[in-house]
């Protein structure tokens, strides 16, 4: 339930929930002007579009630190899927889908993460054996981050 608040209270999300789903509108009103080929072909790029976004997610809820970070990868990957079958129906599907999207990064934005944050406090011992573990060194890391912080 906490989700589905988030989802209308958040324009950001509302605007992608609303943008995925006109997709089905827009499929089915175009069930009537395609031809069957192009149909069943249509079916079956929608299906590997699932699957695929089904992997992608099964891999990336392994390697990924946080959720937001997982599902802005998910949308993004999303996104790229809807337009690739959009483009199968019309490419003018596929570019206004690009607009809608484009549109939807530029007015609104993601909301912030509402929970805290983990940070550690290290000694300058603890932070040098973080910056020399391994086999190369990290201390370019702190020269260059010291360049950027100086202006």
């Amino acid at each position: 339930m906490e989700a589905m608040k988030q989802v209308v209270s958040e324009t950001y999300y509302l605007s992608h929930f609303m943008a995925f789903f006109s997709y089905f509108v827009v499929r089915s009103s175009a069930a009537a002007v395609l031809s069957p080929h192009i149909i069943h072909h249509l079916f079956y790029r929608e299906i590997q579009a699932v699957l695929a976004l089904s992997l992608l997610a099964a891999i990336k809820i392994t390697r990924e630190e946080t959720w937001e970070e997982f599902i802005d990868n998910m949308l993004f990957y999303a996104k790229l899927l809807l337009v690739a079958i959009a483009s199968i129906m019309d490419y003018h599907l596929a570019l206004w889908f690009l607009v809608v999207f484009l549109v939807i990064y530029i007015l609104t934005q993601q909301p912030v993460f509402q929970k805290l944050g983990i940070s550690n406090k290290l000694t300058p011992l603890q932070l040098e054996a973080l910056l020399t573990e391994g086999k190369t060194s990290r201390y370019w890391l702190v020269g260059c981050a010291d360049l950027f912080l100086d202006f």
